[in-house]
């Protein structure tokens, strides 16, 4: 409530400025904003290389974007009322400071919304609590365009460990409250079956200069499932099986959905079954992988909902529709690109990342979704392009 009353008063003087100042001055000031922003947006990864508190790599995000923006908004600012000062007629002057204080209100109401993301994002306890729960950041997300998001997804990608922007906003509507997972659902005539086709996926890269690890599952003989994210910009891939160490290559890559497909000849393990089934709130299911790089774990979850999430690729360039499950349950880093199955040990999705500001959310691609976007895997045979890393790295 405080913060929205601050927030309040700061748009309203931002109003009050801009009427004085005029549309011609708010105009140059907004360019300055702008140019403030890109510059802060490019200097800010050589800056967060200096640490690896993630603490002072949000101080340092902070002032580095409130401190070119000011710089921006000063010269705008004077640039603009120079050209104002050149306007003699009273009529002209009235129009422009009628324009000149919408504009400068709107300004300042996206310049608040672009900072509070990656903050609302990265943030926790409760003053992340208190940002995330704020009426007026939530009015400005739901009817801000979607093309504008992508500065501050990128700033809110670089706080993130993994390198990647929030799946969803941290604005958005509150997860459906649903039973807690029922240990019972983690069977072990299940878990034998299904164990096998659960690898590590293990990806180096020279450019990333570090060793990527996420999940993966075994959908057809020599060829397994993950995310993008997991092999993004690598060079080698390896599996970590049951049945020792594979080399693997990356022959599908879907930035934009979040998925890839490794072939591995030989394999030489049973794929997964995809499950039919279409989950209802509450159903039960199991989360197989490997959180935070460590051993196979099998945690059991319950399904919030089934949704259409509008949110960033996983390098916050554009914008992409993902069917997934929201799911009650552990999902940790290390879980992305394994398999939620059900409590038959069939295939409903895949986990793809987990909510910032909830530990007890996460969420999976849908099973329909993800054969939709790969097709027949058999025919899947040439090396694809892994691009860039994940985080601008």
């Amino acid at each position: 409530m405080l913060l929205d009353l601050a927030l309040v008063a700061l748009i309203v003087l931002s109003l009050i400025g801009g009427w004085r100042s005029g549309a011609l001055a708010s105009v140059f000031a907004a360019v300055g904003v702008v140019a403030g922003l890109v510059v802060a947006l490019a200097i800010a990864p050589f800056a967060l290389d200096a640490t690896d508190s993630h603490m002072l790599r949000i101080v340092i995000l902070v002032l580095l974007v409130v401190g070119f923006v000011a710089v921006g908004n000063i010269a705008g600012s004077a640039a603009g009322a120079q050209v104002r000062g050149s306007v003699r007629r009273r009529w002209v002057r009235r129009v422009d400071s009628l324009f000149g204080a919408a504009f400068q209100a709107l300004a300042m109401s996206l310049v608040l919304w672009f900072i509070s993301i990656p903050l609302a994002a990265s943030v926790q306890g409760p003053v992340g609590d208190t940002l995330r729960a704020s009426k007026v950041f939530g009015t400005i997300d739901r009817v801000a365009p979607a093309g504008i998001s992508q500065m501050p997804l990128r700033m809110a990608a670089m706080l993130d460990q993994s390198g990647l922007p929030p799946l969803v906003s941290p604005f958005g509507p509150n997860v459906a409250q649903v039973d807690a997972p029922d240990p019972a659902s983690v069977r072990e005539s299940m878990l034998a079956e299904v164990r096998p086709a659960v690898v590590q996926v293990l990806g180096d890269s020279n450019v990333c200069q570090r060793r990527l690890t996420g999940s993966g599952f075994v959908i057809d003989h020599d060829y397994v499932l993950t995310n993008a994210h997991v092999v993004a910009g690598t060079n080698v891939v390896a599996l970590d099986t049951v049945i020792g160490v594979k080399e693997a290559e990356v022959v599908f890559y879907d930035p934009d959905v979040d998925i890839a497909v490794l072939y591995s000849p030989q394999l030489g393990i049973d794929p997964l079954r995809w499950s039919p089934k279409e989950l209802l709130p509450n159903d039960a299911t199991v989360i197989l992988g490997y959180p935070q790089s460590g051993p196979f774990e099998a945690a059991p979850a319950r399904v919030r909902g089934r949704l259409n999430i509008s949110g960033p690729d996983i390098y916050a360039a554009g914008r992409v529709d993902r069917e997934a499950y929201a799911i009650r349950g552990s999902v940790r880093q290390g879980n992305s690109g394994g398999p939620l199955v059900d409590v038959d040990g069939g295939v409903v999705g895949m986990i793809f990342g987990a909510a910032m500001d909830n530990a007890e959310t996460g969420y999976a691609l849908t099973a329909s979704q993800v054969q939709e976007r790969i097709g027949d895997v058999r025919a899947l045979r040439v090396p694809a392009d892994t691009q860039a890393c994940v985080g601008g790295e």
